[in-house]
């Protein structure tokens, strides 16, 4: 059983399927009333914005970019090293990071 329903926000028709509506109803919760690109737009709004800022990984000096700002003071790391540290933390004693190659 699929259902069309028109968006209160932007006016467009969406399908609802079958999957979906079961989905609201087994966890009560209503049947939503905009369309699945005025949601998602509602979501982001929401979340709020972010900005983003160049840095070099504070391990190997790449380039990377980062929502934490140079002025925060936090370590920041690109993706191979964040892996790297990942894979040789004990999570048992805790998240220290450590010592960084790179001084500022």
């Amino acid at each position: 059983m699929e259902k069309t329903a028109t968006c209160s926000q932007c006016g467009q028709q969406f399908l609802l399927i079958a999957m979906e509506l079961k989905f609201y109803k087994r966890m009560g919760y209503p049947e939503p009333v905009n369309c699945p690109k005025c949601r998602h737009k509602k979501r982001q709004e929401q979340r709020g914005w972010r900005d983003f800022h160049k840095r070099v990984c504070d391990q190997c000096g790449r380039r990377i970019i980062t929502i934490y700002s140079p002025q925060s003071g936090d370590i920041v790391y690109c993706e191979k090293c964040f892996q790297d540290y990942c894979n040789h933390v004990d999570p048992l004693r805790g998240l220290k990071p450590p010592e960084t190659k790179i001084k500022a």
